[in-house]
């Protein structure tokens, strides 16, 4: 996602950035929101509403979703302005692939604010429902597969590398958006049961742990 978006801020009116700086402001979008968010988890908790890391990383599906469908939108601005249309750099118009097609990178930034939340809500909730939920002789095991689907994330990237190209961006991002969108739904009728457990995130990693603690005092105290 991130190789395409840094070419598409390529094909808009950069006002004197480089394409590729609009990255940072996913930096800078994770520092806002993430006390915010924080601060949401415990509103949440307050009112004893429950928003599990099923719910959580549900959340995730759909934020880097709408991010993807506003890309899709982002594109088909570019595509419906000139001099380059639906093949920016790629007409006469534009002096020798040199002007952009009239589109602000500005309008491109909120692409970046979605996938932070995303990353909020789906990055931090994994590694930490990996780290928590594991035996403790399985940690570093399941951290590693956590690790590895990210690597598995950069082979998919590679294998749909050819459809990323003018004119098709558009469709490709749309396709991105409702993989998204369906892996959400899937995700929650798979896995949303764990949430309805009853018990809170850490809740029954915290009790394995008094247990432990129990059987290791236990003795102790009986000598």
């Amino acid at each position: 996602m991130y190789n395409n978006l840094v070419s598409q801020a390529g094909s808009m009116k950069l006002s004197g950035i480089p394409n590729d700086l609009p990255q940072a402001f996913s930096g800078v979008a994770c520092i806002i929101f993430g006390p915010l968010i924080q601060g949401l988890y415990s509103l949440l908790a307050k009112h004893k509403i429950r928003f599990g890391p099923m719910a959580r990383l549900t959340a995730a599906f759909i934020f880097c979703g709408l991010s993807m469908a506003y890309a899709a939108i982002v594109q088909h601005l570019i595509y419906t302005a000139p001099p380059c249309y639906s093949r920016p750099f790629q007409c006469p118009e534009s002096v020798d692939g040199k002007a952009p097609n009239d589109v602000l990178i500005w309008v491109h930034i909120p692409v970046y604010f979605l996938l932070a939340i995303g990353e909020i809500f789906g990055f931090v909730t994994a590694f930490e429902y990996a780290y928590t939920e594991a035996p403790k002789e399985m940690k570093a095991v399941v951290m590693a597969f956590s690790q590895l689907t990210a690597g598995l994330a950069s082979v998919l990237g590679m294998a749909i590398s050819p459809a990323a190209k003018d004119p098709n961006m558009v469709i490709m991002y749309g396709v991105l958006a409702g993989c998204m969108g369906a892996t959400a739904g899937l995700f929650w009728w798979k896995f949303g049961k764990l949430d309805r457990g009853g018990q809170a995130f850490g809740q029954v990693h915290e009790e394995r742990g008094s247990e432990i603690q129990d059987e290791v005092t236990r003795p102790k105290a009986e000598n």
